[in-house]
């Protein structure tokens, strides 16, 4: 804040570091002995109460010292209620007895804060490094369980380290299931549900249909592989032929989905569930005042195929 007493404080500062000295090192000594920062509260910025970035005084030093002042006033007060009439001097003297106390209980509460505060991060750190611990053992433990299930041989066709189930069989238990769900999606109109023989047959003449099917798009795949390619590598094959099959049931089951839900479209429960949802969107208040116009109708045939087809 006034430059031309820089000298001065500079001097009066190296005097303190005890005098004359044989220096080597100008700004090792200066950095490390002659001129130290000397903080005077927490705040790194501070030396001696100044602001080494700004010149001014510390803040923080004034919050320090305006608690220290109020303290003193609140402990100064106390005891002229507690002994009225006592002598300057030995008021003075219980002030600084009760004032070192304070500052010996002030001194053991930091203590004491700092042990737990240092506890506390202890048992933090055991914490993570627990849980780094169990972190590592179950990826220990999946990935030997992962090796034992990649161990395992192939539970159909016994092809060894299958993790229990290869790819080839695994393809034809998929394209099983979807056979059996076309047949039950095609039993739902053409059988009677209460008829085991009868869902039984559909879903029987549904079975050969998709297996015919197969057989004719594995024929046209087989043409058009080269001579000896599957040979070459039969495990390899015997994929590409699962998927291939799975492929076909998979395009043909939402044909048998949309034909069966056009057939249940047109039952009565469906039949009367349009009328009403029709009849229901032309009630409407905006529809009132003409039930039979375009958009009006344009809305109730919407409304309608909507509820015909959740009703189906």
């Amino acid at each position: 804040m006034q430059p031309e007493g820089a000298p001065r404080l500079i001097a009066d500062r190296l005097k303190e570091t005890g005098g004359e000295a044989r220096v080597t090192s100008p700004f090792g000594w200066i950095t490390r002995r002659g001129l130290v920062q000397r903080p005077a509260c927490s705040d790194v910025r501070c030396d001696d109460g100044i602001r080494l970035e700004t010149g001014g005084d510390c803040d923080n030093c004034g919050n320090v010292i305006h608690i220290r002042r109020a303290r003193r006033v609140r402990i100064a007060a106390d005891i002229d209620w507690q002994l009225p009439g006592i002598r300057e001097a030995e008021r003075r003297q219980v002030l600084e007895e009760r004032l070192r106390e304070h500052a010996a209980a002030e001194a053991e509460n930091f203590v004491g804060r700092h042990e737990r505060a240092r506890a506390e991060q202890v048992r933090r750190n055991e914490a993570r490094a627990a849980a780094r611990e169990r972190t590592e053992r179950e990826r220990q433990e999946a990935a030997a369980a992962d090796a034992v299930q990649q161990a395992l041989a192939c539970e159909d066709c016994g092809q060894a380290r299958s993790a229990g189930l290869c790819e080839t069989c695994g393809l034809r238990r998929r394209t099983e299931a979807a056979i059996a769900e076309a047949g039950l999606v095609a039993a739902t109109w053409a059988a009677d549900l209460d008829d085991a023989d009868d869902v039984a047959a559909v879903a029987a003449h549904v079975r050969a249909t998709l297996e015919a099917d197969i057989e004719a798009a594995q024929t046209q795949f087989l043409k058009l592989m080269k001579p000896g390619e599957l040979e070459a590598n039969p495990v390899a094959a015997a994929s590409v032929l699962a998927f291939n099959a799975l492929q076909v049931v998979q395009q043909a089951l939402p044909e048998y989905r949309s034909s069966v839900l056009g057939r249940l479209g047109s039952t009565a429960e469906a039949d009367a569930e349009a009328r009403r949802a029709y009849k229901t969107e032309q009630n409407r208040r905006w529809f009132r005042k003409n039930p039979n116009g375009a958009d009006a109708v344009a809305a109730a045939t919407q409304a309608a195929d909507t509820a015909r087809q959740r009703t189906a």
